[in-house]
């Protein structure tokens, strides 16, 4: 059942006007953060949405939130009136519907350049693409509303060209985040957010440098996809920087994109 209520409307979501026609208003909320709106299943809005050119008549409304119906029904919509519903969902619904904290592993790709500055001279060095798999806790904090990641990953050594000859070396990295929601769409939401890693360089076959390990940073957008209850396709992109000295001593920056895709399992 869809409790009703008087409730003031917000932004209007108008389909096409035919004057022929007779039209009602329609407003949904829902006493549950997060939950997504959909009108005879079409998504209108999250949270709250009102429809302020609604066909008079009856359309079918559903509430949800992490796949599970906090609402749904057929509501009628009369003519030049204004429909309110509320979804409060029961107390064992609450119960089933869990925190939006995700554990995420992922394949990566990161493409970077090796620069190495000693005294007053700096040369760069080719590095070529490297490959690795990582794990990620992904908290939502709603109080500030701000996301928070807490990831780690290991890469597979690539390849620097020096001069005529080949050597390997891998970068391997603790990191932490802190994003901010950009926009939602149904079950994709977009957002982006900066953080710090701390790059450890691991020498691979020919590679006799050591490097020390320092502090980096990150930017990215990330996009997360509902496709199954509790889980979600995630696909982050961004600009990152390892930083380090090496044994020489030189500073060392290794700077360029990487791409994450994997699967977020709810926590």
């Amino acid at each position: 059942m869809i409790g009703l209520s008087a409730l003031p409307g917000w932004a209007a979501k108008a389909p096409t006007f035919n004057p022929d026609a007779a039209y009602g208003k329609l407003t949904v909320y829902s006493d549950v953060n997060g939950a997504d709106i959909y009108v005879d299943a079409k998504y209108v809005g999250q949270d709250r949405a009102t429809i302020s050119s609604i066909p008079a008549g009856k359309h079918y409304v559903r509430v949800v939130k992490d796949d599970k119906n906090i609402q749904d029904g057929i509501v009628e919509v009369r003519e030049s009136e204004e429909t309110i519903i509320v979804a409060k969902p029961n107390e064992e619904l609450l119960s089933k519907i869990r925190k939006p904290n995700h554990v995420l592993i992922f394949g990566s790709a990161t493409s970077v350049g090796y620069g190495e500055t000693t005294g007053t001279s700096t040369y760069n060095l080719t590095y070529r693409p490297q490959y690795g798999v990582g794990t990620e806790v992904k908290f939502v904090l709603p109080v500030i509303d701000v996301n928070l990641d807490l990831g780690f990953f290991l890469n597979y050594p690539a390849v620097i060209v020096i001069g005529s000859g080949e050597a390997q070396m891998a970068i391997t990295s603790p990191y932490i985040t802190v994003g901010k929601d950009l926009f939602r769409a149904g079950p994709l939401k977009v957002s982006a957010g900066l953080g710090l890693n701390y790059g450890v360089f691991t020498p691979g076959g020919g590679t006799l440098i050591s490097i020390s390990s320092r502090l980096g940073y990150l930017v990215y957008v990330e996009a997360l996809r509902q496709i199954a209850e509790g889980q979600k396709l995630a696909v982050k992109a961004g600009y990152v920087t390892y930083n380090g000295r090496s044994a020489v001593p030189g500073d060392v920056t290794c700077a360029g994109y990487f791409l994450q895709m994997g699967m977020a399992y709810q926590l």
